[in-house]
């Protein structure tokens, strides 16, 4: 499994985690190719070397050419979930900006809806955000570990005056994370650093067992005087990415559980909800009936979802039901080893599942869509279909 570890000994910004990531071997051209997808005008991004206490480095900038328009999290969000960008990429930038957005608006005492993005929903801190999710998804990364985050100490000036370091809405957004200052006088964790690392990042704590296979720098635009100014990550294959159980190998992750038990809506309205859920990339749905307090009937609804995605997914639920509450919790996944290939059937090439049962032992299973989609160019129906290729395909060995 593609493991990174976010090593944080100086904090963490937007232009450092694209800069580290750029010398971890994500090309400016992709993230230039990327944000060409957004309705962005009036700014130049470049990437340069320079020196942190010695240290060889990534610089990763953006140079705002034309007055940027303030925004609103709403024309932030639609601006990325119509752009042409790539779904995990859409989806991660998505739940990024969606994270700040509570968390400011929490600190606001207003709804995310209604939060009024100025630094932060400045052209430059939007792309910071975009690339950091092209860069995950043109490196591969599976998984984040991250250290405890550093945040400076002192005072920061912003839009509303001066705020104490971390800021609060970095203080609302690290709840949760480990974090601590320093002897820096300045602001080290900024706002889209923080929202970035609570996103993206599963664990938090010493470096995993990993094979390093690189290690990038990304530096800031300070020089200090105690330390580099700079974010260091480690990329490499994790060491028992998978579990043994019983002389057997399996995969394992974690994943996230949201729950919520909903007596008071139209039974209608779920279809859209669940939906919805799918198109951003839940990992499964499911409803049971059941039995609240004083025998009313409800439904529970049950979410499994990327550990990263909890705001998104709060704000789909939210939105698209009359629940006022949603139950969240963090569990391990234990799965069979799997992966997607083509084979050639009497029905021409369709996608399969090939899933390690046992060791040496595979089992191909075609894809529901598949099936589906021969069964409507066809007078057989999508058991018959079904039945005949896993005929087939109990004989191929992949």
């Amino acid at each position: 499994m593609k493991t990174i570890y976010i090593d944080a000994f100086s904090g963490i910004s937007g232009d450092m985690m694209v800069g580290a990531l750029i010398d971890l071997g994500l090309p400016l051209q992709a993230i230039k190719e990327g944000i060409d997808k957004l309705p962005l005008e009036g700014y130049e991004i470049s990437c340069k070397r320079v020196k942190k206490n010695g240290i060889d480095a990534a610089k990763f900038s953006v140079e705002v050419k034309e007055k940027q328009p303030s925004r609103l999290y709403s024309n932030i969000r639609e601006m990325l979930e119509e752009s042409a960008l790539k779904k995990e990429v859409r989806d991660l930038s998505l739940a990024i900006f969606d994270a700040i957005a509570v968390a400011e608006g929490k600190v606001h005492g207003i709804a995310a809806e209604k939060v009024h993005f100025h630094e932060v929903g400045a052209v430059d801190s939007i792309i910071d955000i975009v690339a950091t999710a092209i860069g995950v998804d043109h490196l591969g990364i599976k998984k984040i570990v991250s250290s405890k985050i550093i945040t400076g100490t002192g005072m920061v000036k912003g839009d509303h005056g001066h705020m104490p370091i971390p800021a609060p809405a970095t203080a609302e957004l690290l709840k949760g994370i480990p974090f601590k200052g320093s002897d820096a006088p300045f602001e080290l964790a900024t706002p889209t650093g923080a929202a970035i690392v609570k996103v993206l990042t599963t664990e938090f704590g010493d470096m995993p067992d990993i094979n390093t296979q690189a290690i990038g720098y990304g530096a800031g635009e300070r020089d200090l005087e105690c330390r580099p100014n700079l974010l260091r990550i480690f990329l490499g294959e994790q060491i028992n990415a998978t579990v043994d159980i019983s002389d057997e190998v399996y995969d394992r992750d974690n994943v996230l559980i949201m729950e919520a038990s909903i007596d008071d809506m139209n039974p209608q309205f779920f279809e859209p909800l669940v939906e919805e859920l799918f198109n951003c990339g839940a990992l499964d749905v499911c409803m049971t009936p059941i039995f609240m307090k004083k025998m009313r009937p409800a439904t529970l609804l049950q979410v499994i979802a990327p550990v990263e995605k909890r705001g998104r997914f709060s704000s789909i639920i939210f939105s698209g039901s009359t629940t006022i509450g949603i139950r969240c919790y963090e569990v391990e996944r234990i799965k069979l080893i799997r992966r997607e290939e083509t084979v050639e059937t009497s029905f021409g090439r369709i996608r399969v599942k090939v899933i390690e049962k046992r060791k040496g032992l595979t089992e191909l299973r075609p894809e529901y869509e598949e099936l589906k989609r021969l069964s409507l160019n066809s007078t057989l129906s999508i058991v018959e279909i079904n039945s005949a290729i896993s005929s087939e395909l109990a004989d191929k060995k992949i």
